[in-house]
């Protein structure tokens, strides 16, 4: 059954949709941050001679910078948003009218004057009952024309716009990095080459208590007897430097694994990043209710760029324990 009163969509001027809000991640390039990493380092950035301080962190100093500011930059992202929706969701955009209140009240006029005329003139709500719905077009059309309002041009005014963040897989890409972020089964084989050396660094410990056990006692006269301390000494400079090769021997052998985890990290941040590049990084890009995950995604690469320095800072200060043969446990 047709309507009483058709007012087209042609004949109307309709709201325009809002424009497309840009939602901005930090223009970071995380897998680009750690090819630029320096190269993991060698025995003589933890035992760089009788120099003092923290060498491990001063050698990364730069990479760490970056990291921080990209942090940085995102968290504030985060708070912005968060500050406008409370509770982590954009509310949907309403469309912006373009209807002027002069129009409004024309066409308020004629829906009015059709109303009325149908109301006191059965004959004529008769007679436009079975006019066709072209038929009742032209005749508000003629109505709405009389009262000031011309029919739009061009196409109905109508969003026809994908919905913000849906030509991206986005949750998808999210959940499979995070994922592989979090899983920790990937620093195994560290683990088990520390626990290899620990073991041997143990046996150099218990060959030094034994040598000394093997010394022969004097005596300090009133105060007993002990081992001669300067074959103790001996000894002990001995162990330190046993535990310096094997200090050093472990940060070459990790070397190898250190870059491995630094390919891993950019094989596993690739398809996420390529597509924050692809976006221009938000400046452009509205992510939808995509926001929050993308911008928690991008931090955990961050946050695992930093971890992959952290790791190597850790094995480096471990290697400088031994760095002085006179080191004694």
């Amino acid at each position: 059954m047709k309507s009483l009163i058709y007012f087209p969509v042609t004949l109307l001027i309709l709201s325009a949709a809002l424009p497309m809000a840009a939602q901005p991640l930090s223009a970071t390039d995380a897998v680009a941050l750690i090819r630029e990493f320096p190269a993991p380092a060698d025995f003589s950035i933890a035992c760089p001679g009788n120099t003092s301080g923290d060498h491990a962190t001063q050698y990364f100093r730069s990479s760490l910078d970056k990291i921080e500011k990209a942090a940085l930059e995102n968290q504030q992202y985060q708070m912005q948003f968060y500050q406008k929706n409370p509770m982590g969701v954009r509310p949907a955009a309403t469309p912006a009218s373009r209807v002027s209140a002069q129009q409004q009240a024309s066409m308020d006029a004629a829906t009015s004057e059709l109303a009325q005329k149908m109301l006191s003139d059965p004959a004529f709500a008769q007679q436009f009952a079975k006019m066709s719905e072209q038929e009742q077009q032209a005749y508000i059309t003629k109505l709405l024309a009389e009262n000031g309002i011309k029919p739009a041009a061009g196409k109905p005014n109508v969003n026809t716009a994908p919905v913000p963040g849906t030509d991206v897989e986005w949750a998808e890409m999210c959940t499979a990095y995070t994922q592989t972020a979090m899983d920790m089964n990937r620093w195994q084989a560290q683990i088990d080459l520390q626990q290899q050396y620990e073991t041997k660094h143990q046996e150099v410990r218990d060959w030094e208590n034994a040598a000394i056990q093997k010394l022969p006692m004097i005596s300090f006269g009133e105060y007993g007897h002990d081992h001669d301390p300067e074959q103790v000494k001996a000894i002990n400079k001995q162990a330190a430097a046993k535990h310096r090769d094997l200090a050093a021997a472990m940060l070459k052998e990790m070397t190898p694994l250190f870059n491995n985890f630094r390919k891993d990290a950019q094989q596993r941040m690739k398809p996420l990043n390529d597509a924050f590049l692809k976006a221009g990084y938000g400046k452009n890009y509205d992510f939808g209710v995509f926001y929050p995950t993308v911008l928690g995604a991008q931090v955990m690469m961050f946050q695992e760029a930093n971890m992959l320095i952290n790791n190597e800072i850790s094995m480096i200060n471990e290697v400088a324990r031994w760095c002085d043969t006179d080191h004694t446990d």
